[in-house]
């Protein structure tokens, strides 16, 4: 069982702010600058290990010098360095004399550390990293039991900051992205809208909002049931990222309700190709045998012009219109708010 430090005053004071700060970065630097403090260090990184491969890498520096610093983009094995000697071993290292050590990389004794303490922090199976806390001048006495156990108490505090951000961050997911899709949903749509406005505004492309409804989907859902409905859901989506640039974003409003903002557009011709691409990917058969229906889509569009001065709902409305007018033209067809654009997919 780890060693409870005493605390002071002053001690209790910080981890009262910390315990109310939300913000992951200004909460990394109050307690690196704390766990500094407390043992005498220049300064602290924290270090995670890569999303994909086995490699580690510095995410947050505090106090340490740009030669340090300059090392942000340096992923190196989870096996190696004094931090991958911490993870291995689950507790913490000191190294006292940095460039003479075994567990000494090249890149940083370059960089001039000179001592080296790397706290694991293990938050269940979730969150894994090292606060790193380094010296650049030669340390001339050894750390007490005291100093080691307040650093790993701020550790400990990086590590649940850690573990709430990445909660946060997978519930802000759920709450904008389409389960079945993995596209945005209607709220991550307006938050698309709001930025993909203000470009528009300042550009000089051919930017459009583009509604598209699904032509014979609730037949789908009424003679295939509704796993072939999900499954045509999923081929729309996968048909429209196939044809639209990185630029444009896709979004299910709900339903059979597509959205999409176009920001690859030079021109109208550019756009108009565009709309023809996304009507082609969308006529399509789906069934099984001896049963199929034929599903096509009625698109509206409206431009997002420069200075353009409709809101949100502006735009929504005039595109819905546009698509409506698709729609009672017999769907398979495009409408650009105002004119009317028939697009054929055979072209």
């Amino acid at each position: 069982m780890q060693e409870t430090p005493d605390l002071r005053d002053s001690d209790i004071v910080l981890l009262s702010i910390l315990a109310r700060e939300t913000n992951l970065s200004r909460f990394f630097t109050m307690a690196a600058n704390a766990a500094a403090k407390v043992v005498g260090a220049d300064g602290a990184g924290l270090i995670l290990p890569e999303e994909r491969g086995n490699r580690l890498k510095y995410r947050f520096f505090q106090g340490l010098p740009p030669q340090f610093v300059a090392l942000s983009q340096h992923a190196f094995p989870r096996d190696s360095g004094v931090a991958g000697a911490a993870l291995a071993q689950n507790h913490p290292l000191f190294i006292e004399d940095y460039p003479s050590s075994d567990l000494a990389l090249p890149q940083f004794v370059e960089s001039g550390l000179k001592a080296s303490l790397s706290i694991p922090i293990h938050i269940s199976d979730q969150i894994e990293a090292v606060l790193a806390l380094s010296w650049f001048k030669p340390v001339t006495e050894p750390l007490s039991m005291r100093q080691l156990s307040l650093a790993t108490l701020f550790a400990d505090f990086i590590g649940t900051a850690l573990y709430r951000d990445k909660i946060e961050n997978h519930l802000n997911r759920l709450a904008h992205s389409d389960p079945l899709t993995g596209l945005p949903n209607r709220a991550g749509f307006y938050q698309l809208m709001d930025q993909t406005v203000l470009r528009a505004q300042a550009g000089d492309r051919n930017t459009a909002l583009v509604i598209i409804d699904i032509d014979n989907f609730k037949t789908v859902n009424d003679t295939l049931g509704h796993e072939f409905g999900d499954r045509l859901l999923l081929e729309i989506s996968n048909r429209l990222r196939e044809v639209l640039s990185p630029e444009d974003h896709v979004s299910r409003l709900g339903g059979d309700e597509i959205a999409i903002l176009v920001e690859s557009a030079r021109n109208l011709k550019d756009l108009q190709d565009i709309v023809r691409r996304i009507s082609q990917a969308l006529y399509l058969k789906i069934g099984r045998e001896g049963e199929y229906v034929r599903i096509s889509s009625s698109i509206g569009v409206c431009e997002i012009h420069p200075k353009e001065s409709r809101n949100q709902n502006a735009l929504m409305c005039a595109a819905d219109s546009a698509m409506y007018q698709a729609k009672r033209a017999g769907g398979n067809c495009a409408v650009f708010a105002p004119p009317l654009l028939p697009v054929d997919p055979d072209l």
